[in-house]
């Protein structure tokens, strides 16, 4: 049985456009590397020093302010030429220049050394770190270190097992037979459990139409991810049900109206078990990525088959899906093939049909190497009459990123409305990482670029963590009919140079043709100078926006008497094209708009 591929996303690295920046408008030096510690930045500047990378390609950080951050104390012993961290029961010695350091004694080899530069002391970060216990990961796509500093298993004596099935919120266990559509599965699973957990109701939506209809150069057989899943969502393609789309006949149904509208998905930080099991507990099933050695399920050898236990210890990449639905934290390490340090498990409901498993569920362990690390929410469903049309250019969704080499830019998308009057309700848009702060704008008639300066302020907010988001005006906005608006965005993601989500026309073999003619995007820097981001970086941004048709009360009465049946309003307005896809992008001199 074939799995899910990880597809990356593509990070294309260019120079396009200069910008002219007025003179009020100062260029904002962004560090090479940032800093999540327990999932806040540390905020470096030239007075504590700047992180950066060292010629062994090793990740090198002030170390007063990083440590010092973490809850250490920190001592300069100059005639030694050595730094001594102390954090609770445990002493880290830090000789200047050596490529070794001493935890309590013991001896630690490195293949780099701390260094002194500019009076400032900078350390590699993952060695001193996981020392002192932290778990510490490399973004290299953003550039991030992340250090977890508890991250174990979070456990709660009064919550120390939860189960939804036991509660009734899952639905019916499936099988993905031979084909690599895990991710689907996980997805409809998820989405399936949140219904019935925050509303009651029980659907059963097809994973042969997410997987064959979601816009991208790949088979059912090649698998997929969380975020094909969620481009398909978010334009409202789907879900749909089953029987109007039968799974594993290699046909998708044409023309079938989605049964509900995602209007938002986040992904929950790793490792972050506590959130992991609020979520589950509040909202329903997690959607998480796993690692499974599949040849033949029944002998894959980190997977027990008596007591349905995994616990991977291994370096792969992950290639499975599933939705976490519970756990127990006294469910015993001996259970394990690879037996870790501690009980607890997290509860999962599998794609492999209900021979497989606890009747189709199996657990894995708090220490194993990936569950936990990728987590999607899909944490608002509404039903699919919320809003009369959907204006949007992103078919694909977030396959990339724009920026400036800071971490705040605006971004714009244009779109006209049909011939009856409308009022806007929503703005649909993604925050790239963690705590984003955005700021909604709106040009009501817009005629040209130079419109986007005289932009009208709406809304502003804050987003913990990364996702796909729905803001909705507090007071609608009425729109004219046969013109054009623009909704505005700008958007400030601490620690990333690159906060603006797009879709891109690349030539990559799972992305095909990208359609940039589906819409009006532009970028700016300051709010003030635009470009135009089809034509200059071949790339759509994600921004949609959410409409009701105005009824004139006169009409409306009328129609109210009358017992002719009504006619059907047709629930989207797409400005794209449902059969085309994408890639990604960034940027890189501080006024030069550039593509990941």
């Amino acid at each position: 049985m074939k799995m899910k591929k990880n597809i990356k996303m593509l990070f294309i690295y260019v120079f396009t456009v200069v910008f002219i920046v007025p003179t009020s408008i100062c260029a904002i030096d962004a560090p090479q590397v940032s800093v999540i510690l327990d999932n806040e930045y540390i905020v470096y500047d030239e007075y504590y020093g700047i992180p950066y990378i060292d010629d062994n390609n090793r990740t090198m950080v002030p170390l007063r302010l990083t440590l010092e951050s973490f809850g250490a104390e920190v001592e300069w012993v100059g005639e030694l030429n050595l730094v001594v961290i102390k954090h609770e029961d445990i002493v880290v010695n830090v000789p200047i220049g050596e490529k070794f350091i001493y935890k309590n004694e013991e001896k630690i080899e490195n293949d780099t050394y701390a260094v002194n530069k500019k009076s400032r002391i900078y350390l590699p970060i993952r060695i001193v770190m996981e020392a002192f216990g932290c778990e510490v990961l490399w973004d290299g796509d953003n550039r991030v270190v992340i250090i977890n500093s508890d991250h174990g298993p979070y456990k709660d004596k009064a919550n120390a097992r939860f189960d939804l099935r036991e509660e009734g919120n899952v639905t019916s266990v499936k099988d993905q037979k031979e084909l690599g559509t895990c991710w689907a599965f996980a997805a409809l699973g998820s989405i399936e459990s949140s219904l019935l957990k925050q509303t009651g109701e029980i659907y059963d939506f097809s994973e042969d139409n997410v997987s064959l209809k979601h816009g991208y150069n790949l088979t059912q057989d090649q698998g997929g991810d969380f975020m094909l899943a969620l481009a398909y969502f978010a334009r409202w393609s789907g879900p749909i049900m089953e029987s109007d789309d039968v799974y594993g006949d290699g046909i998708s149904s044409q023309d079938v109206k989605s049964v509900k509208h995602l209007q938002e998905a986040y992904f929950i930080p790793a490792d972050n078990f506590e959130t992991i099991k609020d979520t589950v507990k509040n909202y329903g099933g997690v959607h998480t990525s796993i690692y499974w050695e599949y040849r033949d399920v029944e002998n894959e050898k980190y997977y027990n088959k008596n007591t349905y236990s995994l616990n991977y210890n291994g370096k792969e990449e992950t290639n499975h899906d599933v939705v976490i639905v519970g756990w127990d934290d006294e469910y015993p390490k001996e259970n394990f093939i690879i037996q870790p340090d501690e009980d607890g498990a997290f509860i999962c409901k599998n794609s492999f049909g209900t021979d497989f498993g606890e009747e189709g569920y199996f657990y894995i362990s708090y220490y194993d190497a990936y569950i936990g690390k990728q987590n999607m929410v899909y944490s608002k469903i509404e039903d699919n009459d919320n809003y009369d049309k959907i204006y949007q250019a992103d078919w694909l969704g977030l396959v990339g990123k724009l920026g400036f080499n800071t971490d705040t830019g605006y971004f714009s998308n244009v779109y006209e409305t049909g011939n009856q009057q409308e009022e806007l309700k929503a703005v649909s848009f993604y925050t790239t990482g963690i705590n984003s702060k955005y700021e909604v704008y709106l040009v009501e008639n817009f005629t040209g670029k130079d419109d986007l300066k005289n932009m009208i302020f709406l809304e502003s907010g804050f987003r913990e963590y990364s996702g796909y988001y729905t803001i909705n005006l507090k007071q609608p906005i009425t729109l004219d009919k046969n013109k054009k608006f623009a909704v505005i965005v700008k958007m400030t993601t601490p620690g990333t140079k690159f906060p603006i989500a797009a879709e891109f026309d690349r030539d990559v073999k799972w992305l095909g043709k990208v359609d940039l003619s589906d819409g009006e995007g532009y970028i700016s820097y300051d709010g003030e100078i635009w470009e135009d981001t089809e034509e200059v970086l071949q790339s759509n941004v994600c921004l949609k926006a959410f409409t009701d048709i105005v009824v004139d009360q006169l009409v409306k009465d009328t129609a109210e008497e009358s017992e002719s049946q009504p006619v059907e309003q047709s629930d989207t307005e797409n400005v794209s094209n449902p059969d085309e896809a994408t890639d990604g992008i960034e940027s890189s001199n501080d006024n030069q708009p550039t593509e990941v």
